[in-house]
Parts: structure tokens; sequence; C-alpha cells
């Protein structure tokens, strides 16, 4: 749908009648009521109510205004996102990482990308399944994802390969100044956990390979529930439960002791981090990413 009709339908729904949104958009009220005209013909959907006086917008609209805002944000979004590649001669590589990786390395992996050429690096931060999607359906360049230590590397399917990056550890913490605390409820028969929801991959990795590691020492609380390794890693900091999160995301606050660190008692996890592509040729910028990208620790080590 093109802006300009989109414009019209969202000044029609910001000031709920014509006459307001003719004026909103600096044209006669007889110019906007024929260009609602021309779009109803168009659609073949009722824009106008004309049966209330003044005459406001239909319910068909109404119902579907956020999807029509957002439709807009997206066109401007894409047009300047365009703008800005044509005036700079850069290309855009899109890179999909897992939540976590993002928040940790989201910096070093955009200086890597960058620093290979003109290019102008979108991150897309999503879980691990929406991260082999994006992959394979062409909306993402690259992936860089975790996998278990444990498992089975060979996981990509013959479409995709994927590349060792580093290695990673997923500790768990809590805060520093009332640890004793925990400690004690632990001894006690009772620890308070951080946990994420079953069907991502953290939490997936947790339930496997470290509950069952704990669960017959004490009882497990779990007090909040999140996907997001930064609010886990909060909420430990606060001292609401034990959270496991990666080592690499923690090592500030584990400095300055502002958590601290139990793996010895709850148990860790090893994990790899791996970079994925699409199989065939490719050009030479993103060869160079890639080449970048699978040599061992380039990304954490920049």
């Amino acid at each position: 749908m093109r802006i300009d009709w989109l414009d019209d339908l969202i000044a029609l729904l910001d000031t709920g009648s014509v006459v307001e949104a003719a004026a909103s958009r600096n044209i006669s009220q007889s110019a906007f009521s024929r260009r609602i005209q021309a779009l109803e013909t168009l659609l073949d959907i009722e824009l106008i109510d004309r049966r209330s006086k003044p005459n406001r917008p239909a319910g068909a609209l109404r119902n579907h205004q956020e999807q029509m805002r957002q439709m807009s944000r997206q066109q401007r979004s894409l047009i300047k996102q365009m703008q800005t590649e044509s005036r700079s001669g850069s290309s855009v590589i899109v890179v999909a990482s897992q939540h976590a990786i993002t928040a940790s390395l989201g910096p070093q992996i955009v200086k890597l990308v960058s620093a290979l050429g003109k290019a102008h690096v979108r991150l897309r931060s999503a879980n691990l399944n929406e991260c082999e999607a994006l992959l394979l359906t062409g909306q993402a360049d690259f992936s860089i994802t975790y996998r278990l230590a444990a498992d089975n590397a060979g996981k990509r399917t013959a479409m995709t390969e994927e590349a060792f990056m580093a290695n990673e550890t997923l500790i768990p913490v809590y805060d520093a100044k009332t640890a004793k605390q925990m400690l004690w409820r632990f001894h006690m028969g009772d620890l308070d956990l951080v946990a994420y929801p079953s069907d991502v991959f953290l939490g997936n990795a947790i339930e496997r390979h470290i509950f069952p590691r704990i669960e017959h020492q004490c009882r497990l609380n779990i007090v909040a529930e999140t996907a997001l390794t930064l609010a886990a890693m909060q909420m430990a900091t606060e001292g609401l439960g034990v959270a496991w999160v990666p080592e690499a995301l923690a090592q500030a606050d584990l400095r300055t002791q502002r958590l601290a660190e139990f793996s010895e008692l709850f148990g860790s996890l090893d994990m790899h981090i791996v970079a994925g592509r699409r199989s065939g040729d490719m050009e030479e910028l993103q060869s160079s990413i890639w080449n970048a990208l699978s040599r061992e620790g380039a990304v954490v080590t920049q």
C-alpha cells in the first residue's frame, strides 16, 4: 500500500472525521473525500461510516489501526535505510543472533563486520529457532548462536553450514551482598531461582543439564521467569534468585563484586558460540566476513 494512502487513513483515524483529516493533510475536504472513495473502490472496503454524522472511520479501519500504523513505520524505515545505503554506497549485512549474544557481544560483532569494508550492520536479536529461520529464508546473511558442548554440533541442514567461534560458559550468579542468606536457605533445603522458559534454548538446556544435579539437594523455587538473560541477571543482582547467565555477560559485575558466582556449588554449562551461513558461493564482502567470524576467538577478542 502506498505511503500517501496510509497517511490519509492514519489522519482519518487520528482526527476521527473527514473534515479534520483533510485539514491535517492540507487539502480540501472534497479532494480528501475523493481520495478515500477511490481507495474504497480499489480495496473494496468501506473506510468511512457515512451513516454517522459527521462521517467517521468505519469499523474495519478502526479494528486494524495498529497494523496500519505499523505498516507506515515499516515503509518509512525501509525508505530511510535505502536512502542511507544509496548515499553511503555501503552494503547491509544482516546478522541474526540469540538475545544473550547480542547483549554480550553485539558491539564486537559490529566492529568486526564494519572493519572489513563498507558495511552497515543490522543485528536481528531473536531466539535460536528464529535465528535459524531467518538464515534459511535469506532474511539474514549470518547467524551467531549457542550450541551445547555436550551435544552433537552437526545440527545444520544441507542448505547451511556452521563454524566454531568461541567457547562460552553458562554460570550461576547471585547478589554478592546477600549471598550468605541465599546459601543458608539452600542448606536448609530451598533455592530461589530466576528461570528461562522451557521452550527457549537456555531454559531447555538448564532443565536438562543443571536442575537434575541440584534438585535432589533442595527444593527449587522458581521466583520469576524471563526469556532475556539481561533481565535474569538484573533479578539475580537484586537478590530475587540464582540465575544462570553467559559468563561474558556477567564479567563486569563479577569484577566489581556486585555479583558472586556459584558454579562449584550449583554447576555450570559449557557452550560453543557458532557462526552459521547458507551454503553456496558468496560475494567478496560476505566471504571476508565469514572467514573472520569463523576464525576462532575473532569476535570475543576484538
